[in-house]
């Protein structure tokens, strides 16, 4: 339960009634999001004071929205669903109201709010979520495998917003959950060459696997590499996946004139922006929300072999453990890991 700033507690609470629309899912497995992290250190959206714009709620909360488990409950008005199934859900909590909503843009909808983050999440034995969030895991996937799906949507969903990828080079920026899932999505969508771009280089086999190369930041002069590895083009694509100044600028100075700039990146304060290199190149900067449909295609990412879980999940750990060995692990030791989860049942 996230009650303010470094202040996460495990403690028992009640176990949450179903409500009309809605189903209840023992949780298995949940993922720790770097979104979580940040709220940890916090908050960023996390309605600490004002009641969220959709929930009305506010802090006290249970954390968590990457997450797999069984329907155990339906409520009234639920249809297409049955005890027993292994799911898991889109996490977004939406109007289904506004102009967005109506065209299927539901990732930004105008009161969008998230699982644990504007209404109680999955870092419990039980959660509570509306039925429109849910999605079917498929009998090949296992439960600790799907909790990756939602975040690989992320970087699947920035990828169709971009266009076609086929034979283009690509520079992603970061080396965490969401860089990787870019890694992924531009390998499977016909990248030409891509490379990783990090702080140090623990996560070198892993990149590798998936079909990139990886530098240093602390070891080579990237512009300068960047410059050889194309050919003196630069990237066509660059995802920055950080969230500092200086990895935006990494990431201006490393597309190509007319490239794209996809930020990923959460920043915890107001980027500086250098707007005449990005005018003189008519470089292209472009954002991505969460995604839509996209935890279905990363379903079938996983079910085909296309991501390297046991890779990927860096650790597993109890829900008792999540303070030390999830949250604060993930602040002191971030370049050890890709993705800590939780096992929970």
């Amino acid at each position: 339960v996230w009650y303010g700033h470094k202040d996460i507690r495990v403690e028992d609470v009640p176990e949450p009634k179903i409500k009309d629309n809605m189903v209840k899912i023992k949780v298995a497995y949940a993922g720790i999001c770097g979104t979580d992290k940040h709220e940890y250190l916090g908050p960023n959206f996390i309605p600490a004071q004002k009641p969220h714009r959709l929930t009305g709620r506010t802090a006290p909360l249970i954390m968590g929205h990457e997450f797999t488990g069984e329907i155990v409950e339906i409520g009234p008005g639920v249809k297409g669903w049955k005890i027993g199934e292994r799911v898991s859900a889109s996490g977004s909590l939406v109007c289904g109201q506004c102009d967005y909503c109506q065209i299927g843009k539901y990732n930004i909808c105008e009161k969008l709010g998230f699982n644990g983050v504007s209404d109680d999440g999955a870092f419990a034995e039980y959660i509570v979520v509306p039925s429109y969030q849910l999605i079917r895991i498929p009998d090949e996937v296992s439960l600790r495998d799907a909790v990756l799906a939602e975040p690989l949507a992320c970087g699947i969903h920035a990828s169709k917003l971009i266009g076609d990828l086929k034979g283009k080079r690509i520079v992603i920026v970061g080396t965490g959950m969401i860089a990787v899932s870019c890694l992924i999505a531009a390998k499977a969508k016909g990248a030409e060459s891509i490379l990783v771009i990090g702080r140090n280089s623990k996560k070198t086999n892993l990149i590798k696997k998936i079909g990139a190369e990886f530098i240093s930041t602390k070891e080579i002069d990237v512009v300068t590499y960047v410059k050889e590895w194309s050919e003196n083009k630069m990237a066509d694509v660059v995802f920055e996946c950080v969230g500092t100044d200086s990895t935006l600028d990494l990431s201006i100075k490393t597309a190509k004139n007319a490239g794209i700039i996809m930020v990923m990146g959460v920043f915890e304060k107001k980027p500086i922006i250098d707007m005449n290199l990005l005018q003189e190149g008519e470089k292209i900067i472009m954002t991505s929300q969460a995604y839509v449909d996209e935890m279905i295609e990363a379903l079938e990412y996983i079910k085909q072999g296309i991501v390297p879980c046991e890779d990927v999940i860096t650790s597993e750990i109890a829900l008792e453990e999540i303070v030390e060995k999830g949250f604060e692990e993930m602040v002191t030791n971030s370049s050890n890991h890709i993705k800590i989860i939780v096992k929970i049942s």
